[in-house]
């Protein structure tokens, strides 16, 4: 298992595993070529940018790149949508 200290240079706080077992979600984009591009979410992360209050959930592929986020006002709140937005409870996190 493999900790993750910074992400998009914000500090993660705390983190799902990523070992390739979870599909949390799957993301589509549409490139200008009008193709589909299909991206599994397969971790997320709770982080925290040093010049900022909140929170993020960064949405993770399986290489710990973001995706996507969603921005809160604090970590318990951030776990609390994380655990009802994805399959995802207390004992995942990290």
């Amino acid at each position: 298992m493999t900790l993750i200290k910074e992400l998009d240079g914000a500090q993660v706080i705390k983190q799902t595993q990523n070992d390739g077992t979870q599909k949390l979600s799957t993301m589509y984009f549409e490139e200008k070529d009008g193709t589909t591009i299909e991206i599994q979410i397969t971790a997320l992360a709770i982080t925290k940018y040093e010049e900022e209050s909140g929170y993020y959930v960064f949405m993770c592929d399986s290489e710990w790149n973001v995706q996507d986020d969603q921005q809160l006002e604090s970590v318990e709140e951030a776990i609390a949508w994380a655990e009802k937005n994805f399959d995802v409870t207390e004992k995942d996190w990290i």
